[in-house]
C-alpha cells in the first residue's frame, strides 16, 4: 500500500463520546499499540470502549478507526482537542528497531502533515507545557500523560522524534 493512499475504512465505528468541530482539533497524538498489525488493532477498536484512535498504520497498511469529527479515547486531557494515531511498535523499541519499521513511521508521518493542513496545525513539535497552554502541534501519547496525567509513555523514549518531524514537515511542504 502506498503510504499515500486513503486509510481503509472497514472497521471504522461511532464513537462513544460523541463528535466535535474540526476546529477543536488542535494537536496529532503519536502513539504505538504494543502490539498486533494495523487491521487486527483497527478491528479491536470497533468493539472496544476503553480506548481508541482515529488512525492505525504498519508497514503495509493503514485503517480509519474514527471520522476527523468523532471523539477518541486515546489520551488523557488530549481526546477533544486531539487527532490520534496509532503506529503498531512497542515502546519499549530502541531506535535500531523503530528505523526497522520505517514504512510505519513513513505513513504516520504523511497522515500527520496532512491531518495537520487538514486542521491548520503548524508541523511543529509540543511538549506537555506547550500541551496546558494550548499550543497547537503534533505530540506524543507521553507528553500528553506529562501534561494531564495517566500512565502511558508510548511511543518510547527511543521513538525517532526529530526524524519524524522532518519527514513531517518535509511532507508538509511539498503541499500534499
Amino acid at each position: 500500500m502506498n503510504i499515500k493512499a486513503p486509510c481503509d475504512r472497514a472497521y471504522l465505528r461511532e464513537p462513544l463520546d460523541g463528535h466535535r468541530s474540526l476546529v477543536a482539533v488542535k494537536w496529532i497524538v503519536l502513539h504505538d499499540t504494543e502490539g498486533g498489525t494495523a487491521e487486527s488493532i483497527a478491528r479491536f477498536f470497533e468493539h472496544n470502549s476503553s480506548g481508541y484512535t482515529h488512525l492505525v498504520v504498519d508497514d503495509k497498511e493503514c485503517y480509519r478507526s474514527l471520522t476527523n469529527t468523532a471523539i477518541p479515547r486515546g489520551a488523557r486531557g488530549a481526546n477533544t482537542a486531539g487527532f490520534h494515531i496509532e503506529q503498531c511498535g512497542f515502546a519499549r523499541w530502541s531506535l535500531v528497531i523503530w528505523q526497522k519499521h520505517r514504512m510505519t513511521m513513513e505513513r504516520a508521518a504523511y497522515k500527520t502533515a496532512l491531518h495537520c493542513k487538514v486542521f491548520g496545525i503548524p508541523p511543529r513539535f509540543v511538549k506537555a507545557a506547550g500541551l496546558r497552554a494550548g499550543d497547537k502541534g503534533v505530540t506524543t501519547h507521553a507528553e500528553c500523560t506529562k501534561a494531564f496525567g495517566g500512565d502511558h509513555t508510548d511511543p518510547g523514549p527511543f521513538w525517532p522524534r526529530f526524524w519524524f518531524m522532518a519527514r513531517v514537515r518535509s511532507y508538509y511542504n511539498e503541499g500534499l
